[in-house]
């Protein structure tokens, strides 16, 4: 799959999804799956005690955990201490690379200063769907995904109930749901309201291998 635009328009707000293939330079790849490879990622629980099917790390440039109104503590959205110098670098090779098309869509490229990094271990690892918060992010943030690794499905779905951000029941049959097949070195853009009236997730798929994901957002400081 090559570049694809995706703009639904619903109530009159935008939501915006593009994807892009081919995203780094090879010398940029080496860099950073090296760095992916050599870190040291922490199982994630939910509430019961579950694990959940990924692991994970969060950057913060200010070591802030991942939304300090949520009441659970978990330490998969603690802060690495250190934020790497080489996101820096990355992100300047991926605002070169999409800013025409940044500008096409009257997107500004955030200010970034957090990373999510996802490790998908195989196809037995996913991400159930979800919007992303807007406690941390706001309510129409853009958000960068980079995938590595072995391609997998990104389900977006069209939510019945937008204004309760709890509810993700979703239109199975809305002409406006969509599913993008992420390949190794893209790039994956949500931006306007994407956030507002669509959920996103990875599921489960057979024969998958190694993945990982890097979701980089401005992190909205809370006071």
């Amino acid at each position: 799959m090559s570049n694809v635009i995706y703009t639904p328009v619903i109530d009159s707000d935008k939501s915006i999804f593009l994807y892009k293939n081919n995203i780094l330079s090879p010398s940029m790849l080496i860099k950073v799956r090296d760095f992916l490879d050599n870190q040291t990622y922490i199982n994630g629980y939910c509430i019961s005690g579950k694990e959940i099917p990924r692991q994970q790390l969060w950057y913060q440039k200010e070591g802030k955990y991942f939304c300090d109104s949520w009441k659970n503590r978990y330490p998969r959205w603690q802060s690495i201490t250190k934020y790497p110098e080489l996101f820096e670098e990355l992100n300047n090779e991926i605002r070169n690379q999409i800013s025409d098309l940044l500008n096409e869509h009257d997107i500004t490229y955030p200010k970034i200063n957090s990373c999510l990094i996802n490790k998908y271990r195989d196809g037995n690892d996913s991400i159930r769907a979800h919007r992303d918060t807007p406690l941390s992010f706001g309510h129409t943030p853009v958000i960068l995904g980079l995938s590595l690794g072995d391609s997998r499905l990104f389900r977006v779905r069209r939510l019945n109930n937008p204004d309760n951000f709890k509810s993700l029941k979703v239109s199975k049959e809305s002409s406006e749901n969509i599913d993008f097949m992420l390949e190794d070195n893209s790039l994956f853009i949500m931006a306007g309201h994407s956030q507002t009236y669509f959920s996103h997730e990875i599921p489960k798929m057979d024969n998958k291998t190694l993945r990982y994901s890097l979701t980089f957002r401005e992190f909205i400081h809370s006071e």
